[in-house]
């Protein structure tokens, strides 16, 4: 995926994957991204009243795209102010991508002040994504 392509969720199965162009809806979340030296770690966080019509949760996925490099071993996380979710380590070399759809979260026990950042713990270190607001 081209680096100036803003990404969008698409909601299958209850899972948030990434997908094509779309810009955000106001107040409803976005999509934000990370450039690093070797990539972009991208994260997009919705308002679950324009996924499934329950406004009560939020959907998020965080992605990180390779484009140079050596392989690196990398977790990737979403993290609220109240919460901090995981996927499992992944190993990721240049030209490939890993991502994670995190699901439903209640925005009044996960994220009450209705942001979220997506971040990556990686053999390099730890990167993070600007925040995202989706109420």
């Amino acid at each position: 995926m081209a680096s100036s392509r803003i990404l969008t969720i698409v909601a299958v199965s209850t899972a948030l994957v990434f997908g094509g162009t779309a810009t955000a809806f106001a107040g409803t979340g976005g999509t934000t991204s990370t450039k690093l030296s070797n990539g972009t770690l991208k994260f997009e966080a919705r308002n679950g009243s324009v996924i499934d019509g329950n406004s009560s949760v939020f959907y998020s996925a965080t992605q990180y795209d390779k484009s140079g490099g050596s392989k690196v071993y990398a977790t990737l996380k979403m993290e609220t102010s109240n919460a901090q979710f995981s996927d499992k380590e992944k190993a990721v070399s240049a030209g490939q991508s890993i991502s994670h759809s995190f699901g439903a979260k209640s925005i009044a026990k996960y994220a009450p002040d209705c942001w979220a950042v997506g971040l990556m713990d990686a053999s390099t270190g730890k990167y993070y994504t600007p925040h995202v607001s989706f109420c």
